[in-house]
């Protein structure tokens, strides 16, 4: 998702709409939208993590410390690393559609450009439906914070909140 933006942000600026793009990048960072950032870079990376355990065992060379990554990086019990894993699963099914309108989004946008290639005088303004579907991903990741930290004790979230906001937080 951050990837289709910055592209659209790099095609903004290459066609000469610089000050939209960089009232896109300057744009205000919340504490919602960077637990959101956080919180999306911690159930991908959960889900990496298990699709490379899950790879390993069908290869037949189990990697057994890739289940436990996370969990030891940020202490979680084995209780918490189950609710880590259950969050990230669930997260990916409820975003799969978000993701996929955004994909179709930005194909129909690109498609507008053939070669790539925005001729003076074409609007290259990206579609406001973007906006609206960064806001609906960001809702879900939220949501589904929300349901880990109910999964968790509010010490042991707490914890994890700190250091995910320490990893992820400042660098996205």
């Amino acid at each position: 998702m951050r990837l289709l933006l910055a592209s659209l942000l790099v095609i903004l600026s290459a066609s000469g709409n610089s000050a939209l793009a960089q009232q896109a990048t300057l744009s205000v960072v919340t504490p919602d939208k960077a637990d959101a950032q956080a919180y999306r870079t911690l159930f991908r990376r959960a889900l990496s993590y298990k699709k490379l355990a899950d790879e390993a065992d069908l290869a037949h060379t189990p990697k057994p410390h890739l289940r436990h990554v996370l969990a030891t990086r940020y202490a979680l019990s084995d209780d918490d690393s189950a609710s880590l894993e259950k969050m990230a699963i669930a997260y990916q099914v409820a975003i799969k559609p978000i993701h996929d309108r955004t994909l179709e989004v930005v194909k129909q946008y690109r498609a507008r450009f053939p070669f790539g290639v925005i001729q003076a005088g074409m609007d290259a303004t990206p579609p406001p439906e973007l906006a609206e579907l960064q806001k609906q991903d960001d809702a879900v990741t939220l949501l589904y914070r929300d349901l880990l930290h109910n999964s968790m004790r509010e010490e042991n979230f707490q914890k994890l909140n700190t250091r995910i906001a320490a990893d992820f937080g400042g660098r996205l």
